[in-house]
């Protein structure tokens, strides 16, 4: 056997020892809340997941036992077992002028004992990343700045269950695509999947830009956007600990799917407590956690397409001058010499009007009582004391013209802002509806008691409209957000036309950073290659560039009728059913196959755990081997190893729109592509 085999099986064993007294140390310490309550923890941890209940039992052991800490020692166990599976995948080899450091770099990192593993996200692990090969003069950040060192060895681990399966070193003859078109070949699809291990320097260079900026990210289909998202975010929690936290940032997603399919990734990244909303749920939490006083009805979509940048653009120029009127009075209001003595606050225009408002009644209501003590330690008759009680008058006073001002604001300025862009609040307001109210009353009023939160990543962001944007600027510190997506599979026409056009709607950012992705990792060659005609005839902007995996052809049927489509599959479907050993999509084209597909499926697909139909408003769990069902549009930002499309011919679309609509289902599959569909002549009309 091979010595270096022999010496790198035994520093696994070796560290796996650590890992286990670590582990034990730590399962004591949590004793002391109780065998019961770790027990239902144990039974609320179903499948590997952390479901909505377990969250908040831990959440009320978590509250109940503060000095603990309960919370950061269940996800240090949680990685530790992890460690116990995999301790670590790579190995650098560092040297400087006096010695030579070994770093095992895992998912999670150790430290408590010896030997260590490094942490993916330390900064000297970039090294790994960001050199293919061993070479001299390597850089990497330090807190003290840039550290150069000789990359001596770079080396790569298979460990499965805790065994070393092999090693290879990266050196200048190994073809690294090789080795991401092995790992990929052996993905079920169906869950997103942590990629730790073989990350590519361009989604490096994202996941390690500074996250006080918006990050945009133009990502062609399959490139690993989302999952680089999420990675993004565990780097962002790893390295800016007391500046961006977990619990204080969301993903927004465009439907319930989309939120249930990123979720079951942060688990395996370490991250247990972020928020993870649709738009319409920050909007239906800031209409009642604000209290504003609007009936909607939100399951009406409304004329998001309508309201374009220019009408935002004009929005803005409407807030500005209301801005403009407030500091006017606020000055007007101090130069009264009964007030003058009492002014001095400098109006800010990051605030609302009625924010400023408070800023003064809070130093107003101060000054205010340090007035009254001061008059309860003077005499009566005294000077001092007539000047107290003659201040106290006029402080009232203006506290009172204060508070009509600020109720002027919201009983009236926000109403005739909001009439002047066609809201009667009077009547029910529709979604669109809904969110330009909302962001005129909190422009003019501020947030009061909805969270704000310290990041925020969006996923599939070309399907989000200015109004949509507009409102999670106001819910997101200082602008900071990480924007994924791809023009090309835009199937939203509300959505934003430019990634431009987002400096112009998210104000609050003072810089931006923009990266494009351009490689697909997902789909076979010969399904890109498809996939790429569709869209040709229309655009040759951000074509996905294939890793040149090899595979089958997609087979295309062509039939008579939507009743011979669905025999047809029917017919293969079984087949695959018979071993159902990876994910399948079924994607329904034409919108009037869902119901009876879905029909289909459940007759045939015995083990009813492994058949999922999709339908956004609703969370699901996803699993690796199974069939999912859905229309085209809630394919969006899935993958399966298998897919079948129904009701799609290639040689019908006419439109750029149908040309995307078609890239997208097609895309949707790693391995395996069947379409069918209805021939020309005899094709009925759709209804999609």
């Amino acid at each position: 056997m091979d010595k270096i085999f022999i010496e790198e099986k035994q520093h696994v064993e070796s560290l796996k020892s650590s890992v286990k007294k670590t582990l034990k140390i730590l399962e004591e310490t949590l004793k002391s809340v109780g065998i019961s309550n770790l027990d239902r923890l144990k039974e609320l941890k179903q499948e590997g997941e952390f479901g909505p209940d377990f969250l908040m039992f831990l959440e009320q052991l978590h509250e109940k036992n503060a000095a603990l800490n309960l919370k950061d020692k269940f996800k240090r166990i949680e990685e530790l077992k992890y460690l116990l599976i995999q301790p670590y995948f790579a190995r650098i080899d560092l040297k400087d002028r006096s010695s030579t450091e070994k770093i095992y770099i895992g998912k999670f990192g150790l430290s408590e004992s010896s030997p260590s593993v490094t942490d993916w996200r330390a900064k000297i692990a970039s090294v790994y990343y960001r050199y293919r090969y061993p070479q001299k003069n390597v850089y990497y950040d330090t807190p003290g700045g840039v550290e150069k060192r000789d990359l001596l060895l770079k080396r790569t681990y298979e460990i499965a269950d805790g065994e070393l399966v092999k090693y290879y070193n990266n050196d200048i003859q190994l073809d690294e695509n090789e080795v991401i078109i092995d790992k990929i070949g052996r993905k079920t699809g169906g869950v997103l999947e942590d990629i730790v291990e073989t990350i590519q320097q361009s989604q490096m260079d994202i996941i390690e830009s500074d996250p006080r900026q918006i990050c945009i990210v133009q990502g062609c289909v399959g490139s690993g956007k989302s999952t680089v998202a999420i990675h993004k975010l565990a780097h962002i929690f790893f390295n800016y600990p007391n500046l961006i936290h977990s619990e204080k940032s969301i993903v927004v997603a465009k439907n319930q799917i989309l939120v249930g399919y990123l979720s079951t990734l942060f688990p395996r990244l370490g991250i247990f407590d972020i928020n993870y909303k649709t738009v319409r749920e920050i909007l239906v939490n800031l209409i009642f956690r604000e209290q504003i006083q609007i009936r909607t009805d939100l399951d009406t979509p409304g004329d998001l397409m309508g309201f374009k940048l220019k009408d935002l653009k004009k929005l803005y120029v409407s807030l500005e001058k209301i801005h403009g009127l407030y500091e006017r009075k606020l000055s007007e209001l101090f130069k009264v010499t009964e007030f003058e003595p009492f002014g001095g606050y400098k109006y800010s225009t990051n605030m609302s009007p009625s924010e400023n408002i408070n800023e003064i009644l809070t130093e107003l209501e101060e000054e205010l009582t340090n007035q009254k003590d001061e008059l309860k330690e003077l005499p009566n008759d005294s000077i001092k004391a007539y000047l107290c009680r003659e201040n106290i008058k006029s402080l009232r006073k203006l506290v009172n013209k204060l508070a009509d001002m600020k109720n002027d604001i919201k009983t009236n300025e926000v109403s005739e802002m909001a009439k002047v862009f066609g809201i009667d609040v009077k009547q029910r307001l529709n979604y669109a509806q809904s969110i330009l109210y909302v962001y005129i009353y909190l422009s003019l009023m501020g947030i009061q008691k909805h969270p704000t939160y310290e990041y925020c990543v969006v996923d599939e962001g070309q399907d989000f409209s200015p109004l949509e944007y507009a409102i999670m600027s106001k819910v997101v510190l200082r602008g900071r957000f990480g924007i994924f997506g791809d023009l090309n599979q835009s199937l939203d026409p509300s959505g934003i036309a430019r990634w431009e056009d987002l400096f112009d709607i998210i104000k609050e950012a003072k810089t931006s950073v923009r990266f494009e992705l351009s490689t697909n990792y997902r789909s076979i060659r010969p399904i890109i290659e498809f996939a790429r005609n569709i869209l040709a005839p229309f655009t040759k902007d951000f074509m996905p560039e294939s890793i040149n995996r090899t595979g089958k052809e997609p087979i295309t049927v062509l039939v008579n009728s939507g009743d011979e489509v669905v025999n047809g599959f029917l017919s293969e479907i079984k087949k695959d059913i018979k071993v159902l050993d990876k994910s399948i999509g079924v994607i329904c084209y034409d919108d009037s196959l869902l119901d009876k597909i879905s029909a289909e499926m459940k007759k045939i697909v015995k083990n009813k755990e492994q058949l999922v139909i999709l339908d956004s408003g609703t969370r699901v769990n996803y699993i690796p081997k199974g069939v999912y069902v859905m229309n085209a549009l809630n394919s969006k930002g899935l993958e399966f190893s298998k897919v079948y499309v129904l009701g799609l011919n290639i040689g019908e679309i006419k439109s750029f729109d149908e040309a995307r609509r078609a890239f997208v289902v097609t895309t949707r599959a790693m391995n395996e592509l069947v379409i069918y569909g209805v021939r020309e002549h005899e094709k009925t009309d759709r209804k999609d």
